[in-house]
């Protein structure tokens, strides 16, 4: 039985009819197509209608050029470690729209997914005509989760911004502790080209009377939001000063161990030994910010144990971050998707992986600085595979070859992403490496090609 294409309109709820998954994500799709616009008029009216679902639980929010997801999934499990209901929302999603939407670890169900979406369509579709400006893909989505969360009645709701943070839909959440990962160029049509206006935009998560935690370390952004924490009456802890990292070590790959052991001097304690399940330096930042993190929200050394730290952070998870899939050949899959992330990924493969060949599939969005990407990638490789995703934004690989081949490499183009992956594991020897990057939807394609589960 063929898929069927239902206009938005035909997804409006009746009596015993449940929109299925196929058809939410059709709805969704078509929201899509009206974009990025900045403005919180629409999805607070959207909010109104639902009940204000957002303020019916505590909120960590996070924002930062990279690092959101990473640090939002170390903070979700040191808690669900302590016992308590935690709520997950990230994105952009890598397999499936459901891993945005998590409750203790575990992304929505497809079925609840599609009876959350026909909840609220009526007030989706109320709020469209009130405003005469359709909802966004991403307001439409910020609102479920906030309607499931508070269904489900989370203790905290642990929130990554979308996109800057001064008009992205989840600022409307009610949050304690704000999270700014770090500042670095991307998205410069929408949030400006510079790091202060970049840093501007992220400052406006900050709430009053609230605890912020950054590793923002350049130091005009800075001083934006250090002034933003002073008009806000905010609390602002900063990595290096009042928490910082004592020291890590990578484990090598050939122990069968992948991560590294941090030491970390948090707000409230130092954790001497704490084994993080991920790669990179950056990853280890990412740690001490989840922990400086908690321990604000936590507020004192009873309500968070060390244990709790710990064992919380030895069990988290990243897909597509930097993940070893695979060790014969040695398999990375990491979303870097900005100069700022291919350069932590090519510090990665320089200095703490051990390998004879570099095989790197690479395919990238449109809208990123493809040659800078490229500058830092290509000299490691041995052979470059260039693809492109499904998504509407990819590059064509032939584009991205062109640009190679103008940079002085050799590159072959296999257009889909799955047959570029399943290549790349035939030419590499037991000793050589596959690194699959350039974007979150390229890896997410090179995940569901290789078996893996959506997480």
């Amino acid at each position: 039985m063929g898929t069927q294409v239902c206009k938005m309109k035909d997804l409006t709820p009746r009596r015993g009819w449940v929109v299925d998954f196929r058809e939410a994500e059709d709805y969704l799709d078509k929201a899509a197509r009206h974009g990025i616009k900045p403005s919180l008029d629409r999805i607070r009216i959207l909010c109104s209608k639902l009940g204000d679902p957002q303020l019916k639980f505590p909120s960590i929010h996070i924002t930062g050029t990279n690092g959101k997801t990473s640090t939002a999934r170390m903070i979700s499990s040191i808690l669900e470690v302590g016992g308590r209901k935690v709520a997950r929302y990230t994105s952009p999603h890598m397999q499936s729209i459901t891993e945005r939407i998590c409750v203790d670890g575990r992304p929505i169900a497809e079925r609840e997914f599609a009876s959350l979406l026909e909840r609220i369509i009526p007030q989706v579709e109320e709020t469209d005509r009130e405003t005469g400006d359709p909802l966004s893909y991403f307001e439409i989505t910020t609102a479920m989760a906030f309607v499931h969360f508070a269904r489900r009645k989370v203790d905290v709701g642990v929130v990554e911004v979308g996109l800057g943070g001064r008009w992205d839909a989840t600022t409307l959440v009610d949050s304690r502790v704000q999270v700014i990962t770090g500042v670095a160029l991307d998205h410069v049509a929408e949030l400006g080209g510079t790091l202060e206006k970049i840093a501007w935009e992220k400052a406006g998560i900050i709430k009053d009377d609230s605890y912020v935690i950054s590793a923002v370390a350049d130091p005009k952004a800075l001083e934006i939001i250090g002034d933003t924490c002073e008009e806000k009456h905010s609390n602002l802890k900063l990595y290096g000063r009042e928490f910082q990292l004592l020291y890590n070590l990578t484990y090598g790959i050939d122990t069968g161990r992948v991560g590294q052991a941090v030491g970390i001097r948090g707000l409230l304690r130092e954790y001497p030994e704490i084994f993080v399940p991920l790669l990179g330096e950056h990853q280890a930042v990412n740690a001490a910010c989840a922990v400086a993190s908690c321990e604000a929200y936590a507020g004192s050394l009873s309500a968070l144990s060390a244990t709790e730290v710990e064992m919380g952070m030895r069990r988290v998870t990243s897909p597509g971050r930097l993940e070893v899939v695979s060790l014969d050949p040695l398999m990375l899959l990491d979303g870097a998707h900005n100069p700022d992330g291919a350069s932590r990924l090519a510090h990665v493969i320089h200095n703490d992986l051990i390998y004879d060949h570099l095989i790197l599939v690479v395919g990238i969005l449109e809208d990123k600085d493809i040659v800078q990407m490229l500058e830092l990638l290509l000299p490691l490789a041995s052979t470059i595979i260039v693809t492109q995703s499904r998504d509407e934004r990819a590059t064509p690989a032939r584009r991205i070859a062109a640009m190679v081949e103008e940079m002085g490499y050799d590159c072959l183009v296999m257009e889909e992403v799955s047959e570029a992956v399943k290549f790349a594991r035939t030419l590499a020897a037991v000793s050589d490496m596959v690194c699959v990057t350039g974007s979150l939807y390229t890896v997410g394609e090179a995940r569901t090609a290789l078996g893996l589960r959506p997480e």
